[in-house]
């Protein structure tokens, strides 16, 4: 048992670590708004890119591209979304729905997810993890469109000018090609990269916040309760019962078990009248993931399953 729980602890408790960091600067005024704002704009559109592309770029295309995997990623997702809006029926008010479901559903596979996933099995499966964030964020984000606007149009542009997207495309025809990337630009691009985790676990840390908490309590927590414990247990009993083992089911785990993504709040805040309810989820998720993903690993890991 001392065994699972030491592979568990050491796949959360960095990330646990930088969030608790994240708080500590942002209450002692080491960080502040404006450079949380700055420091996510600078990852979502240089650190984390060339993280996705010199992980993909280097590693050949065999190794990464896992079409079972992928496709169970994208199958879990759209039964999820199902799932979910259909309980929203009976627990929330409509207005409250689309913000609740997206909540619910979409995770914050780019730095919690593969943070987690680099964690618990190495760089190696860094490229994997990156493709399969790139086809789930290609579809989270048109499902939360329609949630939060269901006459809304497709939102192409904001697909076609995603910086991750764009790496992941650009990485992917480098590694099928072969490129040889110079040494000098792989390690300028090696000390970028590894700026993307650290900084942003921080930025999320310090964003953390409860602003009406009460005033939206039940729908916080069930959208958490959501995120954490029904879509991992939906989704990991299914790849189960389809016999993914070892680090394809760890993957799966820890992708579905990431917190609700920061992005469901500028959506909703833009698209919506409850921007702050989805601020509160994101936080609440964050702030609980950590115990509850400690715990399924170590259940995971006992029964010899990853």
């Amino acid at each position: 048992m001392f065994e699972q729980f030491l592979f568990a602890l050491n796949v959360t408790a960095p990330i646990l670590t930088l969030l608790i960091l994240g708080i500590i600067f942002r209450r002692t005024g080491f960080i502040d708004e404006h450079f949380i704002n700055i420091a996510n704009s600078f990852v979502f559109n240089i650190t984390l890119p060339c993280m996705l592309f010199f992980s993909l770029a280097t590693t050949p295309l065999s190794q990464s591209a896992d079409i079972p995997l992928f496709l169970f990623g994208v199958l879990i997702t759209l039964i999820s979304v199902i799932v979910f809006q259909t309980l929203s029926r009976f627990l929330i008010q409509q207005d409250k729905r689309g913000v609740f479901v997206q909540g619910a559903f979409r995770g914050n596979l780019g730095i919690i997810g593969i943070a987690l996933a680099v964690n618990a099995y190495g760089s190696e499966i860094l490229a994997t993890a990156s493709l399969y964030m790139a086809l789930i964020a290609v579809i989270d984000n048109p499902l939360s469109v329609i949630l939060l606007i269901p006459k809304s149009k497709f939102p192409l542009k904001s697909i076609i000018n995603n910086p991750i997207l764009i790496a992941v495309l650009f990485g992917l025809i480098c590694s099928s090609i072969n490129l040889e990337i110079p040494q000098f630009i792989y390690q300028s691009g090696h000390y970028l990269a590894q700026m993307t985790l650290p900084l942003a676990l921080i930025c999320i840390g310090g964003s953390l916040y409860w602003k009406n908490f009460r005033h939206n309590r039940k729908e916080v927590i069930w959208a958490s309760l959501c995120k954490l414990i029904l879509m991992p247990l939906i989704g990991t009993s299914l790849a189960i019962a389809l016999e993914f083992r070892g680090q394809d089911l760890g993957l799966i785990y820890l992708m579905l078990s990431a917190p609700t993504a920061v992005s469901s709040y500028v959506m909703a805040k833009k698209m919506s009248n409850y921007g702050t309810m989805a601020a509160e989820i994101i936080a609440l998720s964050t702030a609980s993931s950590t115990i509850i993903i400690t715990l399924g690993l170590i259940l995971l890991k006992t029964t010899g399953l990853i």
